[in-house]
């Protein structure tokens, strides 16, 4: 387990309810401050989550959740304007 998803880290955060809304803050600031997660936010992860990882997966997990947290922050950072309706209808192409 090496890469977590945008997606996978949403649920695990959003399932954490206020404790996980809190270290993603947390972990925003860090990666805004020092440019990386610390270990002790990326262990809270862990343990929310559920997830067991090895010693050596460590360092590319941590990769991927700041990869992920800077992809969460562009998202949030956009500005829609409430006048913008919300899509009603999803068409596949193929």
């Amino acid at each position: 387990m090496s890469r977590i998803s945008r997606r996978k880290f949403t649920q695990i955060i959003s399932a954490a309810g206020v404790a996980g809304t809190t270290l993603m803050e947390k972990m925003f600031a860090e990666v805004q401050d020092t440019g990386s997660i610390s270990r002790d936010s990326l262990r809270s992860f862990l343990d929310l989550s559920g997830m067991k990882v090895r010693d050596d997966q460590i360092s590319s997990l941590q990769a991927s959740l700041e990869r992920t947290l800077e992809s969460v922050k562009r998202i949030r950072d956009r500005n829609v304007p409430q006048s913008v309706e919300p899509a009603v209808m999803f068409r596949v192409r193929h």
